[in-house]
């Protein structure tokens, strides 16, 4: 090992990492500048207006005080962990959710940095030992990291005191866009994290983050940094992840057909707890298959652990999951991501698509699309409109797919304000591909069945027929039944009122779904009654 520098020394011997991105480097060496600074100014060897530009950027903004923009899977934990081995003080951490904060337990477990950890719901008798943890009196040395979540930290808290006291070096914020997003609306202790920083007054202060729009990166920078923060900002991009959009209207058997096609693990998202053991379930009886399980922040701890040591183990699992498994969980070799419901914005797709593929292989992020999606998103107040519609475009859109998620990022290279020769290349989605459909396939089923048959069937005689010819296709093609009987019964009534398809007025065939525009019968209606009446009953002698 001779030779080799203290930081990638550190990073192989604790963490088995042999070399450090360029990146990394920086993001480190920003935190490990601040905190010697700072050392360097309570022991009167610089003055605090000395401008010799070690700490500021060109700017004038401290660089230690930055966000941090990089893909997932860039490897910004270990801008957080390995630094917290070369700092004198400890290393706060502040993660959003309870499963992000277990997963960086097992991954820490055996490591020299052996964390403290501070949630809601411990016992008296774990927050003691975790407070022993803390400051060194279980017998070990005091703890490297200290892990915590927003709302344990809150101003004038008995943690917050305690952590206070052993002179934290560094406070790393992950998943910082949850600063914006959450925020404002369920999550208010996110606000008051500028005040938890400067009760704390660490050296240095990193907001980290793989998605954040220019709108979401200046309120970070407004509730942690009072406005000024040292912005470090990676390739957005993921050229591993394939990007597919499933455009439909029943969203059961879309999934099940992309279940049944990709490869595993598999992770899918759903929007509420409800929907995740709903689509478990669906998915275990119709793929008749075991290795899939749900997992939402309503279950017990116990059942979280074990649902995540399950899948974190588990070769051909899917877990079915809503957002409080996502954000920074990191199992390496998820080879799907699917989302049968769409997210509210376009970070937290990238951020949940960014699940798969964190090993640098393939893989692949499928979004299910639905005419009701785009609706859901019409109805949303102005200002979350105007975010939830770029998922529209990167849904609707008829040009790369990935473009549009990079340039809703502020990505450089991406749009049409991109150097000549700099524009990111597409490294897969189903546009570039020329493999994209931008109609829902259920709904030309439909419309083409109508279409052969007008006049013929009632919704419910049609939902029937329908589903009785969909399985036969879907037995040929996966060797199961996907569709019920409401799948098609919902889709007729949806395309009914979108104007797609309409019931017949007219006597013998009164009720019955045609398909509207284009046909003698609805012409009728415009002329007057005695001539209709006669060409009517005509008209029905020669359909039959």
């Amino acid at each position: 090992m001779a030779g080799m520098d203290p930081l990638k020394e550190t990073a192989l011997r604790e963490f088995g990492i042999p070399y450090l991105f360029p990146w990394q480097r920086l993001v480190i060496a920003n935190i490990l500048d601040a905190v010697d600074a700072e050392q360097r100014l309570r022991a009167g060897k610089i003055s605090p207006d000395d401008p010799d530009g070690e700490v500021f950027d060109e700017d004038g903004v401290h660089r230690g005080r930055q966000i941090v923009l990089l893909p997932t899977g860039a490897g910004k934990s270990l801008c957080f962990q390995l630094p917290a081995l070369h700092l004198a003080g400890p290393t706060l951490v502040i993660y959003p959710l309870l499963a992000l904060m277990g997963d960086q337990l097992r991954r820490l477990y055996g490591t020299a940095v052996d964390p403290a950890i501070f949630r809601g719901g411990q016992t008296p008798a774990e927050r003691d030992a975790q407070f022993r943890r803390l400051e060194g009196t279980d017998g070990k040395q005091p703890a490297r990291l200290i892990i915590a979540n927003p709302e344990i930290l809150s101003a004038g808290s008995n943690v917050l005191s305690r952590i206070s006291a052993r002179k934290v070096s560094h406070i790393a914020i992950d998943e910082a866009h949850c600063v914006s997003e959450w925020g404002d609306s369920f999550r208010p202790a996110y606000l008051e994290l500028g005040t938890i920083i400067n009760t704390i007054q660490a050296p240095a202060v990193t907001a980290f983050t793989a998605t954040a729009s220019p709108p979401v990166l200046s309120r970070i920078a407004d509730v942690l940094f009072s406005g000024a923060a040292h912005l470090v900002r990676g390739d957005s991009d993921r050229p591993n992840i394939r990007y597919r959009v499933r455009h439909c209207r029943a969203k059961y058997p879309a999934l099940a057909m992309e279940a049944s096609t990709r490869n595993r693990p598999m992770v899918v998202f759903c929007a509420t707890r409800g929907g995740t053991e709903r689509t478990a379930r669906y998915l275990r009886e119709v793929l008749r298959d075991t290795d899939i399980r749900f997992y939402h922040a309503g279950l017990l701890r116990e059942e979280k652990a074990d649902v995540e040591s399950w899948f974190h183990g588990h070769e051909r699992a899917i877990l079915c999951t809503t957002c409080a498994w996502g954000m920074g969980v990191d199992k390496k070799n998820v080879r799907t991501v699917i989302h049968r419901d769409a997210p509210p914005t376009a970070e937290a797709y990238i951020q949940e698509a960014g699940r798969g593929g964190r090993d640098g292989s393939d893989a692949e992020a499928v979004l299910l699309w639905s005419p009701e999606d785009r609706a859901r998103i019409e109805r949303k107040p102005e200002r979350e409109k105007n975010r939830a519609l770029v998922l529209a475009r990167f849904a609707e859109s008829v040009t790369c797919r990935r473009e549009v998620l990079l340039e809703a990022l502020g990505d450089p290279k991406a749009g049409a304000d991109a150097p000549e020769g700099e524009r990111i290349a597409c490294s897969g989605c189903d546009v570039c591909d020329g493999t994209a459909r931008n109609v829902p396939g259920d709904a030309e089923l439909v419309h083409s069945w109508i279409a052969r048959n007008p006049r013929c069937y009632t919704p419910r005689q049609a939902a029937t027929r329908l589903t009785e010819a969909g399985n036969r296709y879907a037995r040929e093609l996966y060797g199961k039944n996907i569709w019920n009987n409401s799948d098609f019964t919902d889709c007729i009534r949806e395309m009914e009122k979108a104007g797609e398809l309409a019931r017949s007025q007219f006597f013998p065939c009164r009720g019955r779904l045609m398909v509207p525009g284009g046909t003698i019968l609805p012409r009728l209606q415009a002329l007057p009654g005695l001539l209709r009446r006669f060409l009517q009953r005509v008209s029905v002698l020669l359909y039959f």
